[in-house]
């Protein structure tokens, strides 16, 4: 669940790819066997990953390869040497980090480091929404239990998060898509930890962003307002009347969370936030890391319990499937996909195994059932849940 709220990567419109599409032009000619399910007919996948063609940004040469995998370069860690020197020279009075755990394998790791391989004095917070599912919650006691770190949980009142969410999904159900449901939660991370930093003194923020969660497909505001222009007048103020609802929710949020430097009044605008004596430190740009590695010393070290499923990214939120779902009808590839890319990539997967874990999580009967039990959970009304299933419009 921690991640930076901040989602950056190759821009759609870089120079580089501009380049590339220039150079390419007219080129599909690359004819690959068809993965099940996992291509549509006019739409082309990258032979080396899995980025189709009708990604934003992404385009393919006579070889099938695409621009991302041929623009690819190894990003260097800045090592261990240098994340030892920063840490010694940042102790607080009480705590000397605070991190921010979700029951993610990630974040339970950087808590692992913090406490036993770099004996800070550790502090684990918690940003206990109502989409957290059972496993996480347990993951997180299990973690902080096993490591002797002091955790601090933290929900909102008025069950701010579920009637937000329960307003946007309501409000977008006629475009088929779900485009903003994580804004609550990037910025009720970063706020939370920021501020429990400056009121402890605590000189480090860590975090366990990983380089393979990061990418942009454009201005998703601007995605989002082209389905509405294509809405019936009704489902127009449908989507006024609660994406308003929606937007007190995020406000009200704002307000619980209070950060001085962020506009309370703009929620949709990714907030600013000044440091204030705290340096917030991504554990992953200067150590490896390796899943397997930290599933296995997790689950030997803390009693941390791996997901019973083919991917145990993202499996601390109930919401993901919806994403996926957006994804997938939106640009023909699940988050899932686009990060099991990052990681082909890098080296850290086969193509041949990216392809099983994908078509698995891809499944159609198997995503439409996961959204539906969000449905269900959020309680949304039956003749909605049927205009988002019955939007056919792919893009």
């Amino acid at each position: 669940m921690y991640r930076g709220a901040k989602i950056t990567g190759n821009e759609c419109g870089s120079q580089e790819s501009r380049k590339f599409r220039n150079r390419n032009r007219c080129v599909l000619k690359y004819d690959p066997k068809k993965e099940n399910g996992m291509r549509d007919k006019d739409n082309q996948r990258c032979s080396r990953c899995l980025m189709p063609s009708s990604y934003p940004g992404i385009f393919i040469d006579q070889d099938g390869v695409c621009n991302q995998c041929r623009e690819f370069k190894k990003k260097q860690l800045i090592g261990e040497e240098s994340l030892l020197k920063l840490i010694r020279s940042k102790r607080g009075s009480g705590y000397d980090c605070v991190i921010g755990i979700s029951g993610g394998k990630d974040s339970c790791y950087v808590a692992y480091l913090a406490k036993e391989v770099y004996k800070l004095r550790t502090l684990a917070v918690c940003y206990d929404f109502p989409f957290l599912c059972d496993l996480a919650r347990n993951n997180v006691k299990n973690v902080t239990n096993a490591l002797n770190i002091d955790l601090v949980t933290v929900r909102s009142r008025n069950n701010l998060e579920y009637n937000l969410l329960r307003h946007h999904i309501t409000s977008l159900a006629a475009t088929g898509t779900t485009w903003g449901q994580c804004i609550f939660c990037h910025y009720g991370i970063e706020a939370i930890l920021h501020n429990i930093a400056v009121e402890r003194k605590i000189p480090l923020i860590l975090s366990g962003v990983t380089k393979y969660e990061k990418w942009n497909p454009g201005n998703r505001t601007r995605i989002l307002l082209r389905r509405v222009s294509k809405l019936h007048l009704l489902d127009v103020v449908r989507f006024i009347y609660y994406q308003s609802k929606a937007y007190l929710g995020l406000v009200d949020q704002r307000r619980q969370f209070r950060v001085g430097s962020c506009n309370l009044l703009n929620p949709y605008k990714h907030p600013v936030i000044k440091s204030d004596g705290s340096q917030s430190i991504n554990i992953f740009d200067y150590v490896p890391w390796d899943q397997d590695v930290i599933e296995a010393t997790l689950t030997a070290k803390t009693g941390w319990v791996k997901p019973d499923k083919s991917i145990s990214w993202r499996y601390d939120c109930i919401l993901e499937p919806l994403l996926d779902y957006t994804y997938k009808k939106e640009f023909g590839i699940s988050t899932v996909g686009i990060y099991l890319s990052n990681l082909i990539r890098d080296g850290r997967i086969t193509r041949e195994e990216a392809v099983t874990v994908l078509e698995e999580s891809e499944k159609e009967e198997g995503l439409r059932e996961k959204v539906e039990f969000v449905f269900e959970y959020l309680k949304i009304p039956k003749d909605v849940k049927e205009k988002f299933f019955n939007n056919k419009d792919k893009n």
